[in-house]
């Protein structure tokens, strides 16, 4: 228990945590004592002198900064000597300033300056010299400009950029009254800065400043500052959107709150431009001859549940299906899913996490319970061993990836495995660099060494594995043949390695694992997800806090959408689509006919699309999704939509998809409509209203009751979207104690099963979400992958993301900051195969296999393996999913996007 300490600050008795910053201490209870090189977030520094306090018992003054709260302690804040002296050295500090001010920030030292008289240059002791020093400004960044000359050399960014963002980027040049800040080895341009901007929203003074808008922001003309969520990954990352002439002019993280703490990456950061582009769709637009021609909403909505009807009446229910999304709110999707549902009839709605996490949450719900992440992404700092494979983290979660850093820098573990080099790699303990589709293999092994060792908690597997001991038999029976000689040879990874990895995730106090795509993206991604869950089970690492399995989600609201049931096998809150109980309980919340709800399983997004192709289902309503990019064989795809009836696409830009769309509806951003998400740790945080949306563009939700409507269904009345939210708290269970009041501060993780709940930061933690409470073991073995090389195709390509594309048609590709970093197809081949084929970096080259071929261009690098590829699938000109097939996984569903055979051609 913290002990508690009792002070007094200038004769305000205070009671503080024993060790607490004491200047932190003194603006918590509001007694406003000036500094500009603290932050709460960063450790002291004393630089600036500016919070320099007595204290009763000691000689000298001390810097508040630089004290711990002690019990008794009596300290003077504000004395006649102590703000002289702090005059002195604000006019000090502005002998070489630049204290010219724009608006375009928000300048501390400046506030400063006005707080003690010494705006005009008479009032002040020291004349101004900074022109003299000739610092000049560096403004080579996409993002920021630095001005040496309004820098006052406090520390903030180079710790923000080391201490909260875990980069080390930023240092000081030169010394003494020369001294200023540099990025790696010169200029920001070419160093190692991915423009996440923390030294810019740490900055006191001016010197780091944004760079977009600000020829036209003015802070003291800002319209209004609203707090929303960041429409990127999966994190949930709490921004401030500042709104000017109802546009978006600047993003901020908020500090002190979850997830992120004022944490943001580039594209949270910068990313908001597509919202205002000149490109938005902005009227419903109909196919006539081939050609889209304006209409006015009633007659577009007109049609589409005319025809949509006629294709249901014709055909029957099984005939339509549709695609929720990800990016849309758990509003919108809860609504579609009734949607399809109730005016479909049918369980066919799915939506892109059968494309990401399907396999993850297939094996998770049969082996524990709960697809979901087990624990906080804070604990991503503090478990003592993080096991991180498939998951190219630092790229595409950016801002967990800073808390796994500052758990590096306390001493934690790391293991990373990746058939690629990725930037993780670089603070893990072992890197495990499995051949593509071995992992099953690998971790078997693993298993085996674990057992052999003797590491099993056998008391964790006595009591919380269904079977105990016996079942546990079956896989250490299953597992004996994968000795480390013979994981070698499948995987490629050296022995001892694998015998070192086992060893210190095993033996950890506490454990994570975060798993990705690399190991869900295969034929054989649940029996991967399965052996990685076996491997928890046996050494007991979850159902304790910090420890535990979480698949960081790729996608805004990934989570969410499922959560609310956008899915062909389980209503709101995961509960199967067979579960009379909850049809009736459904039924009777819907006021529907409860023999009318669908109870079978309806299609998986890759079976929509095959039974499009076969000319089953006639008619499909898509919101917010891209299949033309985001599918695999993507003439496959392009053929099933080519075959459709009627298709309806709602989205707010022409996407590669829309083309073959009959009808096109305006929807609305992120930024354009209230409602929820929820993160990759369960998180529901709040999504608020920041700008009005383009033309007619209307919310989804509206648009989704209006079809509705017309095709003679009432889905529900609501007056704004916290309706619909408290509907889903009382259809899923999991969500029952959660409403916009009480997530307006900051979010809750369900579940929350009543508004007394506080919510659960980590799962597991009495037992397991299965009918007896108990995991389960699930022995699985390896299985070669049915797409191999060989001569014509002596290549297989991996697929991924990458740190500053998202997706290119609706979202970052619209951002001129972000372009600026990377806005190129490339494909990563390794060295020796690039010196072998007479490759070299820039070369054009065609890649192809049986399914399809694209045109990109040739990186040589070491990150590959030799035989391996990897090609980002951001970019419309050169769609990865070409190449890729539509062969599932048995069980998830999933597509294998991680492995195509190929070859690849110079092109002259």
């Amino acid at each position: 228990m913290k002990k508690v300490a009792n002070i007094i600050i200038d004769g305000k008795k205070i009671t503080a945590e024993e060790g607490a910053n004491l200047l932190q201490v003194a603006r918590d209870n509001g007694i406003d004592i000036p500094g500009l090189c603290y932050h709460k977030k960063l450790s002291p520094t004393g630089a600036c002198r500016l919070c320099v306090v007595k204290t009763e018992g000691e000689r000298g003054l001390v810097m508040a900064c630089t004290v711990s709260v002690r019990d008794g302690m009596q300290v003077t804040a504000f004395d006649e000597e102590l703000e002289e002296l702090r005059k002195h050295t604000i006019d000090y500090l502005l002998t070489e300033h630049n204290d010219e001010f724009d608006d375009t920030y928000h300048d501390e030292l400046r506030d400063l300056t006005i707080r003690y008289g010494l705006q005009e240059q008479s009032n002040r002791r020291y004349p101004s010299i900074y022109r003299e020093l000739d610092y000049g400004i560096d403004d080579s960044s996409p993002v920021l400009s630095y001005d040496a000359s309004k820098c006052i050399k406090c520390f903030r960014c180079i710790k923000a950029c080391y201490e909260v963002q875990g980069k080390n980027v930023l240092s000081f040049s030169q010394r003494g009254i020369k001294s200023h800040i540099i990025a790696g080895f010169d200029h920001w341009s070419g160093s190692e800065c991915d423009g996440c901007g923390e030294c810019i929203q740490l900055c006191p003074t001016g010197a780091i400043v944004e760079k977009p808008h600000r020829d036209t922001i003015k802070l003291s003309e800002i319209d209004k500052k609203v707090k929303t969520t960041c429409p990127y990954c999966g994190v949930g990352c709490q921004i401030d959107l500042l709104v000017k002439d109802n546009k978006i002019v600047r993003a901020n993280g908020v500090e002190g709150v979850l997830p992120n703490d004022g944490r943001l990456c580039v594209k949270g950061r910068f990313g908001y431009d597509y919202v205002a582009d000149k490109e938005r769709l902005t009227k419903p637009l109909i196919k006539q001859n081939g050609v889209f021609k304006e209409a006015e909403w009633d007659e577009a909505l007109d049609l589409v549940a005319e025809r949509l009807g006629e294709i249901k009446k014709k055909y029957g229910s099984s005939a339509l299906a549709g695609y929720a999304s990800a990016k849309c709110t758990n509003e919108d999707n809860y609504l579609f899913q009734k949607f399809i549902r109730v005016v479909f009839g049918n369980n066919n709605i799915d939506y892109c996490t059968r494309l990401c996490h399907a396999s993850t949450v297939t094996a998770m719900l049969k082996a524990i319970g709960d697809g979901a992440g087990s624990n906080s992404i804070e604990d991503f700092e503090t478990t003592d061993c993080l096991f991180v494979t498939g998951n190219n983290i630092i790229e595409t979660h950016p801002v967990t990836a800073t808390y796994v850093k500052a758990g590096k820098s306390r001493g934690h573990k790391i293991i990373v495995c990746d058939p690629r080099w990725t930037p993780l790699v670089r603070y893990a303990d072992i890197w495990l660099q499995p051949r593509l589709g071995t992992d099953v293999a690998l971790l078997n092994g693993m298993i085996r060494q674990i057992i052999h060792d003797g590491d099993i908690d056998e008391k964790f597997i006595t009591e919380r594995v269904d079977g105990g001991m016996t079942a546990f038999e079956e896989l250490k029976l299953l597992v004996e043949k994968y000795t480390p000689e013979l994981v070698e040879d499948i995987t490629t990874v050296p022995a001892d390695l694998m015998i070192k990895a086992a060893r210190m995730y095993a033996r950890a106090d506490t454990a994570m694992i975060a798993t990705g795509m690399g190991m869900s993206q295969q034929i054989t991604g649940t029996y991967n997800v399965f052996s990685l869950i076996n491997m928890m089970l046996i050494t007991g690492q979850i159902g304790r806090e910090r420890c535990g399995i979480d698949p960081p989600r790729g996608q805004n609201n990934v989570q969410g959408a499922t959560d609310v049931g956008c899915s062909p096998i389980v209503y709101p809150g995961y509960i199967p689509v067979g579960n009379e109980e909850n049809r009736r309980k459904i039924a009777k919340l819907w006021n529907v006919d409860f023999e009318k709800l669908p109870a079978e399983r309806g299609l998986s997004t890759v079976e929509i699309m095959h039974e499009a192709h076969k000319g089953n289902i006639r008619g499909m309503y898509i919101m917010g999704e891209n299949p033309m990019v985001t599918d695999p064989d993507l003439n496959h795809t392009a053929e099933a939509l080519e075959k459709l009836e009627f298709l309806v696409v709602q989205d707010i830009f022409h996407t590669e998809t829309t083309k073959y769309a009959d009808v096109i509806l305006p929807a609305s951003s992120y930024a354009e409509k209230d409602g929820t998400f929820v993160n990759s740790d369960r998180r529901v945080i709040r999504v608020r209203k920041a700008v009005e949306m383009p033309g007619e563009a209307r919310e989804d939700c509206r648009i989704i009751i209006d079809i509705a409507e017309r095709m003679g269904y009432n889905i529900g009345s609501y007056n704004d979207p916290s309706e619909v939210f408290d509907e889903i708290a009382k259809a899923t269970p999991i969500l029952g104690g959660i409403s916009y009041e009480r997530i307006d501060h900051e979010g809750i993780q369900w579940p929350c099963p009543d508004k007394n709940h506080p919510g659960s930061s980590t799962l597991f933690l009495d037992k397991f979400n299965t009918p007896n409470g108990k995991a389960i073991l699930n022995p699985v073995d390896y299985i070669e992958q049915t797409e191999k090389t060989s001569k014509e195709y002596p290549f297989i390509l991996n697929t991924g993301r990458i740190l500053y594309q998202y997706h290119s048609a609706t979202m970052s590709r619209r951002n001129k900051a972000l372009n600026e970093y990377a806005n190129e197809s490339y494909v990563l081949m390794n060295m020796i195969d690039a010196d072998n084929f007479r490759f070299k970096t820039g070369d054009k080259v065609r890649l192809s296999n049986i399914r399809g071929e694209l045109v990109t261009t040739i990186r040589e690098s070491d990150e590959v393996a030799i035989g391996e590829l990897f090609m980002p699938w951001h970019f419309s000109e050169a769609l990865v999913n070409n190449l890729t097939r539509a062969e599932l996984d048995p069980y998830s569903k999933i597509p294998p996007f991680k492995l195509s055979a190929c070859k690849v051609e110079i092109i002259k």
